[in-house]
């Protein structure tokens, strides 16, 4: 090291006014490369697609929320709304929308771009409509080349009906896609979910986070009902069989006191108050049945979720990205920083290393 530098890097401390000085004599290769940097920033800035954000704000409604009102008549029909917790709650809602059924249901959805020119399914629109930066295009081409040389069978395969379980690599890649741009955070102690999602169309955008959010809506309602409406489809089947019976046991009696209106044994009155007593057993059989269907009904209506929406999907006006002030930013001050590191650092050390060889 030149008796210079050992002036600057003293064992005491750096002396800042002597590293201030070496960069002041080279301050013109510091701007050449701060001007290196503002060119590639520009390069970079007006390279990236531009994409817009499309955001949403809701409040699920807890289960724990059971109107005192419903509560009180489901149990006056026989039925408990109790509090238990759900097997899947607001804080699992980000693992909904990113499994594989929740995205599966997105392939197919139409969506239209803002100038209308593109019309198509979701899964097109990502694979063959979505703009690239060039050295995304420049990275690939081996690859494609190579695909070129090396067709994929699967590619070759005529187009059949999509199973969940076994899809093609491109319907994969879409629901990777899906998986980085859908965004769900949840505030675990309000509940307030908020969604976004990040396309290169406004329309796009804003037509694939509502159908998110009404397919989430949809889910969780489902879920939430499953058990009730499961007894609606039970209780309507065994309601229908105890109504058939207690038809046919009032059938049987019409007839035979008609039959037997001027009879006046004892056996014939007899039978009469058997086939009564039959009558009014299917008939509370019946009765109590139908009170429980009634209670499931009402249940299903108790269970479904409400969701206060704070702030509905809208279609987004301004882009969320790329900020080209950021990445100018970033670019310059990194040409100048690695400027400045060559001339304080880096420099001396490469002029030893040459003088050595």
């Amino acid at each position: 090291m030149t008796d210079k530098n050992k002036d600057i890097y003293e064992d005491e401390g750096i002396d800042v006014a002597a590293l201030f000085a070496k960069l002041w004599k080279r301050r013109s290769l510091i701007i050449k490369c701060c001007v290196v940097g503002v060119v590639l920033g520009l390069v970079v800035g007006f390279s990236i697609p531009k994409t817009y954000k499309a955001k949403a704000v809701f409040t699920p409604e807890t289960q724990q929320r059971i109107g005192a009102g419903v509560s009180s008549i489901a149990s006056m029909m026989g039925v408990s709304l109790d509090n238990s917790m759900d097997a899947i709650d607001v804080e699992m809602y980000p693992d909904v929308v990113g499994s594989t059924p929740f995205l599966f249901n997105l392939l197919d959805l139409q969506v239209q771009t803002k100038d209308g020119k593109i019309d198509t399914t979701l899964t097109e629109y990502i694979l063959n409509h979505q703009k690239k930066a060039w050295w995304s295009h420049v990275m690939g081409a081996p690859f494609k080349l190579i695909g070129l040389m090396m067709p994929d069978k699967e590619d070759e395969e005529e187009e059949a009906e999509l199973v969940m379980t076994n899809l093609p690599k491109a319907e994969r890649r879409v629901m990777k896609h899906l998986r980085n741009d859908i965004h769900v955070l949840v505030d675990k102690k309000t509940g307030m979910t908020s969604m976004s999602i990040e396309m290169q169309d406004p329309y796009v955008a804003a037509t694939v986070l509502e159908a998110v959010v009404e397919n989430l809506k949809t889910y969780v309602s489902d879920y939430r009902t499953s058990k009730a409406r499961q007894d609606v489809e039970n209780l309507s089947v065994i309601c229908e069989e105890r109504r058939q019976d207690y038809y046919a046991a009032q059938q049987a009696y019409a007839k035979y006191t008609d039959a037997n209106k001027n009879v006046v044994l004892n056996s014939t009155k007899a039978e009469a108050q058997r086939l009564q007593q039959e009558m009014n057993l299917a008939y509370q059989v019946y009765s109590q049945v139908a009170t429980q269907l009634e209670g499931a009904r009402i249940k299903v209506q108790q269970d479904k979720p409400v969701f206060a929406v704070l702030e509905p999907v809208t279609v987004p006006y301004k882009k969320s990205a790329p900020s080209k002030a950021k990445i100018l930013v970033v670019f310059t001050l990194l040409s100048g920083c690695l400027a400045a590191a060559w001339v304080l650092f880096l420099e001396d050390f490469w002029k030893k290393f040459k003088n050595n060889l």
